[in-house]
């Protein structure tokens, strides 16, 4: 795969900048399944595009999958990040200067119009990645935004929102063209696919 070293340049720069946090692990747990215990490793999904798929391990193993976490937005005082962020990966790749490091995020792909199970997916670049946020404790979570299960011709007031959700699966599935035990995220329970299950994902710190 060919990139231009300009790009490239931009890329590696955005990517190192002081709103980049990580290396982490991505730990995935059952939230039903307690046999579902282990990381996220990603996996070739066709030209320049990975997946997140499952890695059982109990305890951190010695070679893992490293992401980052870039914050989108910082205090222009004091410089402190603030959340949402992205999900990044530093994806090797070749090209006529021999082989180079891509940064790319996570973004939540659409792949069936018919199903409400969306693949994570990881594309080269950085600003078309899917924004999220993390608590405390690493586990990861998306805004909700609006609750709409109850809208009509009346205004609503006040009005309802989901809150934040984490609705991450880990499901057999399509990504690009190959098929996976992989990450996905379900937009309404259940999920349409009946092999997803339930998970969370935490960025576990890497020393």
């Amino acid at each position: 795969m060919l990139f231009r070293l300009s790009a490239l340049t931009a890329l590696a720069a955005t990517a190192t900048a002081s709103n980049a946090t990580g290396p982490y692990a991505l730990q995935i747990t059952g939230k039903e399944n307690a046999d579902i215990n282990g990381y996220a490793a990603a996996c070739h999904a066709g030209a320049g595009i990975e997946a997140l798929c499952y890695a059982a391990n109990d305890s951190l193993p010695p070679s893992v999958t490293e992401f980052y976490y870039n914050y989108t937005s910082y205090n222009t005082d004091t410089g402190v990040p603030s959340q949402p962020g992205w999900i990044t990966y530093l994806l090797t790749a070749g090209s006529t200067n021999g082989t180079i490091t891509v940064p790319s995020a996570m973004q939540l792909a659409l792949t069936s119009w018919g199903s409400n199970v969306i693949a994570a997916q990881i594309f080269p670049g950085l600003e078309s990645g899917t924004s999220v946020y993390q608590f405390e404790n690493g586990t990861l979570y998306l805004n909700g935004g609006y609750d709409d299960s109850s809208f009509n011709a009346t205004y609503p007031t006040p009005i309802p929102t989901l809150g934040n959700l984490t609705n991450f699966h880990l499901c057999y599935q399509f990504t690009g063209g190959y098929y996976y035990h992989s990450i996905a995220w379900v937009t309404t329970p259940p999920a349409h696919n009946p092999s997803c299950e339930p998970v969370q994902l935490t960025l576990v710190e890497l020393s």
